[in-house]
């Protein structure tokens, strides 16, 4: 059903960096983060799924667990630089939120879903080093990765270093 879980971008490769504006206007570039945090990247659908609604209100309700595992948040969809920032402020996501109309982050990360023009619901957690870690492509509501396991699997790899 998701051709994101055969994508190119797969656990133990190393992630494609990438820099772009969040919605408040603030650079995030990965490559910054390298040596220093992991990464938890959610593609979305839209603002208007509430599949993704709900996994990004759940990632704001446990930033600070993430944060506390030497950890960033930055969730990216296709929706305009406007729909993104609505509802991030609508949300009071504390987390980085990026705009990727062109997709362009999107297609590096091989989540593009050219039949909806959507990302595929896709979860990366990138180590400090740069590799992925975790994938995990998320079917719908009753699929719902719960924040907390990511927590969890950020502990895990915090060990390693």
């Amino acid at each position: 059903m998701y051709r994101s879980m055969l994508g190119n971008v797969r656990e133990n490769s190393k992630a494609p960096m990438f820099a772009a504006l969040d919605v408040r206007g603030d650079m995030f570039d990965t490559r910054t983060y390298l040596g220093r945090n992991n990464l938890v990247l959610l593609f979305y659908r839209g603002y208007w799924c509430a599949t993704c609604r709900e996994e990004l209100l759940d990632l704001k309700d446990e930033y600070g667990n993430i944060s506390k595992q030497d950890s960033e948040v930055a969730a990216i969809s296709v929706d305009s630089v406007d729909e993104t920032r609505n509802m991030a402020v609508e949300l009071q996501l504390p987390y980085k939120v990026i705009s990727d109309p062109d997709h362009r982050i999107i297609d590096m990360y091989d989540v593009y879903d050219s039949e909806n023009e959507t990302a595929f619901i896709t979860l990366f957690i990138i180590d400090k080093a740069g590799v992925v870690c975790y994938k995990r492509s998320i079917a719908g509501l009753e699929d719902v990765l719960p924040a907390a396991e990511v927590v969890n699997k950020l502990k895990n790899i915090d060990t390693a270093f």
